[in-house]
């Protein structure tokens, strides 16, 4: 039997969004993106609302990402080798 795992960016007060719905005070460090490029590498399947989805696809863009630091760029690769993801409507 698979694993199901949840999981969400959320502030210490319970907000995934600020006010203008933007997640940009999530962005993490190096490190912690490395930690999640190690830990995607071993999902199969990940399923984004479509609002997430459509923010997600700028991974399989290269020129978006072309001055990103080599641990972005890295995500991008393993998002790509799991064939991006399913989108939910």
């Amino acid at each position: 039997m698979g694993k199901l795992i949840y999981a969400a960016n959320i502030s210490l007060d319970g907000y995934l969004e600020d006010e203008n719905g933007s997640f940009d005070w999530s962005v993490p460090n190096e490190e912690v993106h490395a930690f999640w490029n190690e830990h995607e590498r071993h999902i199969g399947t990940s399923l984004y609302g479509r609002r997430l989805y459509e923010t997600m696809r700028v991974w399989g863009d290269d020129q978006c990402l072309t001055n990103e630091p080599a641990v972005v760029r890295e995500y991008a690769e393993v998002w790509r080798e799991r064939g991006g993801a399913l989108a939910a409507t």
